[in-house]
C-alpha cells in the first residue's frame, strides 16, 4: 500500500466509533492506547476461527479510522486481509470518506495488493516471506495474531511481518521477559506485552515513544 507508516507524534484528536460486523465469535475486545493522558488510537476487534475483523480509530487531526478483515488459516497465517481507509465521521447524511481501498492476498514467498486509491485501480506483486503476517502500524489484534503466529512455528522465537504502509518485509525477534510477558523487536521498533497462555493480549507498552496499551 502507498501509505507509510503514521508515526505517533503525528496522531492528535478522537475516537471514532465502530460497530463490527457480526460473527461467531471465541474472541473479541478493544485496545487503548495512551500517551502521557492522551488516548492516541482505539483499536475494536473480534476474532473467530477463520476470521480477524477490526477497526483501528487514530485520534489525528484527519479523523482517520482503519478497517480490516482477514481470513485465518489453520497456520495462524493470513492468507488474505483487506483495509480501508477512511477520513472524518459518520454524521447523518454525511458519510467518511474513503481514501483507500486494498487487499492483499498472501501465496508462498509474494503477496499480491490490489489497492483503490486517488490514482485509480493498482496491482502490485510484492517479494515477502512465507507465512508473514500483515502489520498495520498501532494495530495490536494484529501483533496478537504475530504471537500466535510465532507459537505455531517451532522455535517460536521469530516471525515476519509485511508492512501494510509501504510493501516492506521485516523481521521480527520474540523474547520472554517474564512468565507472562514477552518482548517483540521489530527493526528499531520494541514492544513489551503481557501475554497469556493463549497468546492472547493482555496489554503492552511501546517504551519509544512511551505509549502504553491497555486491553478491555
Amino acid at each position: 500500500m502507498n501509505r507509510s507508516l503514521i508515526p505517533v507524534a503525528s496522531i492528535l484528536v478522537l475516537a471514532i466509533p465502530v460497530v463490527l460486523r457480526a460473527q461467531s465469535s471465541t474472541d473479541s475486545g478493544t485496545f487503548v492506547l495512551l500517551r502521557a493522558r492522551d488516548t492516541v488510537a482505539v483499536e475494536q476487534f473480534s476474532r473467530g476461527p477463520t476470521n480477524l475483523e477490526g477497526a483501528l480509530a487514530l485520534r489525528n487531526a484527519k479523523k482517520t479510522s482503519e478497517r480490516y478483515s482477514a481470513v485465518i488459516a489453520p497456520d495462524a497465517t493470513l492468507p488474505l486481509i483487506e483495509v480501508t481507509i477512511r477520513e472524518g465521521v459518520d454524521s447523518g447524511a454525511r458519510k467518511a470518506k474513503i481514501v483507500q481501498r486494498a487487499r492483499v492476498i498472501f501465496k508462498q514467498d509474494s503477496a499480491a495488493v490490489d489497492e483503490v486509491g486517488d490514482a485509480g485501480l493498482m496491482t502490485r506483486v510484492f517479494g515477502t516471506e512465507a507465512g508473514a503476517v500483515p502489520y498495520l502500524n498501532l494495530s495490536f489484534a494484529l501483533l496478537e495474531q504475530a504471537v500466535r503466529r510465532a507459537r505455531a512455528t517451532p522455535g517460536g522465537s521469530s516471525v515476519s511481518f509485511f508492512n501494510l504502509g509501504g510493501g516492506q518485509t521485516l523481521s521480527a525477534k520474540l523474547s520472554p521477559l517474564g512468565a507472562d510477558s514477552l518482548k517483540l523487536d521489530i527493526g528499531d521498533i520494541r514492544f513489551d506485552l503481557r501475554v497469556d497462555s493463549a497468546g492472547r493480549v493482555l496489554g503492552g507498552r511501546i517504551p519509544v515513544p512511551d505509549v502504553v496499551v491497555y486491553r478491555k
